[in-house]
């Protein structure tokens, strides 16, 4: 059976900020053989597709939608996670990965 991807989706106000970190991840991810299909959106749009993914991670800049995306996240048992700080600021995917996969514990 094949590994299914990882399913991220990394969420802002809008997804301009995320779709960049996103793209980060991914590079990440296929850099170390990891199957993930890094997501970016907005934390509206994540209400009509949250069973879509495995996790969700919150930029900083919305964390004040944390416990919205949480109810959401809730009903289809995905784990919600403030993108690392340091790793936002940084745009560092690897971080990012890293955080993703210790969230899954995988």
């Amino acid at each position: 059976m094949e590994n299914k991807p990882i399913k991220l989706i990394i969420l802002c106000s809008w997804g301009a900020t995320s779709s960049q970190l996103a793209k980060k991840v991914q590079e990440a991810a296929e850099k170390r053989g990891i199957a993930l299909e890094a997501h970016a959106g907005g934390t509206g749009e994540f209400k009509q597709k949250a069973g879509e993914y495995d996790v969700a991670l919150l930029e900083p800049q919305v964390r004040h939608l944390k416990r919205e995306v949480e109810k959401t996240a809730e009903a289809h048992q995905i784990p919600v996670e403030l993108v690392d700080q340091r790793a936002f600021a940084l745009m560092d995917g690897d971080k990012v990965l890293d955080q993703v996969l210790k969230i899954l514990n995988k």
